[in-house]
């Protein structure tokens, strides 16, 4: 009988590596340019609009809050207070003087009239929370969840095991699970993006994307809803109305104020300011 030969230690190594070799470019999958026409660039622009519209609702369904005018018009009182104390050198010896009168003269100064009472916690929470405020938050979170359940249910029906980008940069496979979602291919490589993460990327960083092309056409701050804070829910808001109304002792902000300004040397740095003007600009003249 004949037996066949044994194949040597090298074949066998070279039979792996060609393995190996066609299994890795079996792997490699060229993605065709119609995905980027038809199902990477739709879901951007859908995303994007529907970030701004949802941003122009929810500024509508805004309602404002409710303002103390005794509160706001202290704060601006103490706010004017803190600034006289920073500026103060540049303030002549009469101007100052009428300044600090009248925050702190004798039965007169506003700093020495009967502060504003600080509010009483249990009689805020007694209260209660502001139902307007409330009623806002759930305008909020209802307008959020609607467009983002039609906007992952179109996505996930139209564009289903769609594979849409690939990352420049090698990724390790614990990536895997969380870039391609919604694509079950066990021996496909890390990089490859699904259109449901690339959905979910999008929709992350289109506030920021907003915000930016719209700060080149308008000068004012712009305030946009964050889909992380949205998905929060209310957790945020119901913590910080948790203590409503407690604040600081105005009686000791009012008291400290006072002291303050007692205390400043006033020294005036602009006293011959003119004459070493002058001074100046006839040794810049003379060289």
């Amino acid at each position: 009988s004949h037996l066949a030969p044994r194949p040597t230690q090298s074949s066998g190594a070279a039979s792996r590596f060609g393995q190996s070799r066609s299994r890795s470019m079996a792997m490699t999958i060229l993605l065709d340019t119609k995905i980027r026409d038809y199902v990477l660039l739709p879901i951007f622009l859908v995303v994007v609009m529907m970030s701004m519209m949802r941003s122009n609702l929810l500024t509508i369904f805004k309602s404002d809050p409710k303002i103390d005018l005794k509160e706001v018009k202290t704060n601006n009182m103490l706010s004017r207070c803190r600034m006289l104390r920073q500026s103060v050198d540049f303030l002549s010896d009469k101007a100052f003087k009428a300044r600090k009168a009248y925050f702190t003269k004798k039965d007169v100064g506003v700093l020495v009239k009967a502060p504003p009472k600080a509010k009483d916690p249990m009689e805020a929470l007694s209260a209660g929370p502001d139902p307007m405020m409330a009623m806002g938050m759930m305008k909020n979170q209802m307008v959020f969840m609607v467009s983002q359940g039609l906007l992952a249910y179109w996505v996930s029906h139209l564009f289903s095991g769609f594979l849409v980008a690939k990352t420049p940069f090698p990724l390790t496979f614990q990536f895997k699970g969380m870039l391609q979602r919604g694509v079950e291919v066990q021996s496909l490589e890390p990089g490859y993006v699904s259109s449901l993460c690339w959905y979910m990327f999008i929709m992350m960083s289109s506030n920021s994307l907003i915000g930016l092309v719209q700060s080149f056409f308008s000068k004012t701050d712009i305030q946009l809803d964050d889909p992380m804070m949205a998905m929060m829910g209310t957790m945020g808001g119901g913590m910080s109305s948790a203590m409503p109304g407690a604040g600081p002792d105005m009686s000791k902000v009012y008291k400290q104020e006072q002291d303050s300004l007692e205390m400043i040397q006033h020294e005036f740095v602009l006293e011959n300011i003119e004459t070493e003007l002058w001074r100046k600009w006839r040794q810049d003249r003379v060289r």
